[in-house]
């Protein structure tokens, strides 16, 4: 569906989509070239895009995550698998927006969100956007379709290691929210408990599943924080993480007034999803994701993979693993290619 020409035009005059602008990025399967895309020097377009009718892709991440996250994986990851697959593969981050910074979750899933939505409808040529989420990211198709004043382009999604369910986190969770709360970084245990399980140390001739850097027989949690450090983290917003604590607490995702609980977004949600959990994710157990299916309007077509060994993976994945390691190619890569061809993993 193609966007209203008045509201895009209304969009195209505020401060807010400039600012997106510059958190807005192209991956295409040529690395040759590399283009900005208008007066934007942050956003910039590497390689040819596929043809005008190639459908949008937009790759979202944690909230404590940069957009590389996507591309880390031997400079190539998810993105990468994508664009060779001819999809129109966009980098989008909403968390960096001031709206994120200053107001949380609710004014990005009221302004941001949709803002987003609008502009990567534009670039596509009003075609279909599929929006792929990794942890919190894939929780905003939901929200929005808790907001009925919300009127977006319908669209595919693909929820990785979301949590659904808002009741009894695991103490490392809180422990890592709380870390951030105090502007303390999170200690290096913690960080390798909570973002960088299921990763297969190397043994013999058997070589690690871990990125290349932490090809070794251990992997230290200080080699692990560090390599975290500098490919892929960033401090997330506090708002964000006022707005995740307090959900815990409540057991329920509301925004700050109390009228919205944005889970019941689920039961009117009419696009086809794909929801992705690792089988070793602290931060979204497959128990954790099996709520969304429940919730789910009984005509939904929303389907759930669970990464994991015992379903013919390489690895008992987790949070990051399925973004960073190196059997993510097959295992995750290969899934989310093959269900947006078929409508099914």
């Amino acid at each position: 569906m193609s966007p209203e020409p008045a509201l895009l035009g209304s969009l195209c005059n505020t401060a807010l989509v400039k600012a997106l602008l510059a958190v807005l990025l192209i991956v295409a399967a040529d690395p040759v070239m590399a283009t900005e895309l208008g007066q934007e020097p942050h956003a910039v377009v590497r390689g040819h895009p596929p043809g005008g009718d190639a459908e949008v892709v937009a790759l979202c991440p944690d909230i404590t995550e940069r957009s590389e996250v996507f591309t880390a994986r031997d400079g190539d990851g998810l993105a990468g698998s994508l664009a060779r697959a001819g999809y129109r593969v966009y980098l989008v981050d909403p968390w960096s927006s001031s709206q994120a910074q200053v107001r949380g979750f609710d004014a990005v899933v009221r302004e941001v969100y949709p803002a987003l939505l609008a502009d990567l409808a534009r670039r596509g040529g009003g075609g279909q956007v599929t929006w792929i989420g990794h942890g919190l990211c894939g929780f905003l198709p939901v929200a929005a379709a808790a907001r009925p004043d919300q009127k977006l382009p319908q669209q595919r999604w693909v929820a990785l290691g979301t949590r659904f369910s808002w009741t009894l986190p695991s103490p490392l969770l809180l422990r890592w929210l709380r870390s951030w709360q105090a502007n303390e970084v999170p200690l290096p245990e913690l960080v390798a408990r909570l973002l960088f399980t299921g990763l297969r140390p190397r043994s013999g001739p058997r070589p690690s599943s871990a990125p290349a850097q932490l090809d070794q027989a251990r992997h230290p949690a200080e080699v692990l924080q560090a390599v975290h450090s500098a490919k892929v983290a960033r401090p997330p917003p506090r708002a964000l993480v006022e707005d995740l604590l307090r959900w815990f607490e409540q057991g329920a995702a509301r925004d700050r007034e109390g009228w919205v609980d944005y889970s019941t977004g689920l039961a009117s949600i009419a696009a086809a999803g794909l929801l992705v959990a690792g089988a070793s994710d602290p931060l979204a157990p497959p128990e954790d994701v099996l709520p969304a299916l429940r919730s789910l309007a009984a005509d939904s077509v929303t389907q759930l993979l669970v990464l994991s060994r015992g379903n013919g993976d390489l690895e008992e994945y987790g949070h990051l693993g399925m973004l960073l390691s190196r059997h993510s190619a097959r295992d995750v890569d290969g899934s989310v290619v093959q269900w947006l061809r078929r409508g099914r993993p």
